[in-house]
């Protein structure tokens, strides 16, 4: 993992850390990495086995019902959590991650993780404050998406997600990483209603829209 260690100085995971404490700590979690060269779907296990790091690239957390409807639950980016059960083969459905091409993966034994007992000492103890930090930063972007999710029609649910982008971007003018299918997943809201109130958004004077970019007028 010492080839590692300028990626992972830089994931709010180990801040604080020094390289000697970073490496110790990976080897108490039994640390090993993943790495997907290509796009890759694998289904959430829910088991108790291991934590993933994103490391670099990124995972789509989607949900399908039994029409076939699917869901774009969020994006998880290097530096943080998901169940990575999945990712070692275990497990099944409900929800399943779409692994994008390029990521890489650090699975934690979670037992080892979850015992500060052991021989990590102050190295364990710092990576499970930034752990419990990174989990509290993962709740309140749950609390925007509970917020656009909420409202009553399709032009309330964009522009709430729109705003909330603007602000993680410090900016009325930014990019997103979707598809108009996966935004429209993301909302939760019929693809082509959401092209046909984006046209008219633009139109009003509330937005202007060039492929992937946006940008908030007014």
């Amino acid at each position: 993992m010492e080839e590692r260690l300028p990626l992972l100085r830089a994931l709010p995971l180990f801040r604080g850390m020094t390289d000697e404490e970073i490496l110790r700590a990976l080897e108490c979690f039994h640390a090993r990495e993943l790495r997907f060269d290509r796009p890759r779907i694998v289904w959430e296990a829910g088991g108790q086995g291991h934590w993933g790091v994103i490391l670099e690239g990124g995972v789509t957390v989607q949900q399908e019902d039994t029409r076939g409807n699917r869901c774009l639950l969020g994006e998880i980016g290097p530096g943080e959590f998901l169940d990575g059960d999945a990712l070692a083969g275990a497990g099944a459905p409900p929800f399943f991650f779409a692994v994008h091409a390029g990521t890489s993966v650090l699975l934690l034994e979670r037992e080892a993780v979850m015992n500060p007992a052991g021989e990590g000492g102050r190295a364990h103890l710092l990576f499970l404050r930034n752990a419990v930090q990174a989990m509290a930063r993962r709740e309140h972007l749950l609390l925007h998406k509970i917020d656009y999710l909420s409202k009553r029609t399709t032009r309330e649910k964009i522009l709430a997600f729109l705003r909330i982008q603007a602000a993680r971007h410090g900016a009325r003018r930014f990019n997103l990483p979707y598809s108009r299918q996966e935004l429209a997943d993301l909302l939760s809201v019929d693809r082509s209603a959401m092209c046909t109130e984006l046209s008219r958004m633009q139109n009003d004077g509330l937005i202007r829209v060039e492929r992937k970019r946006f940008e908030l007028l007014g």
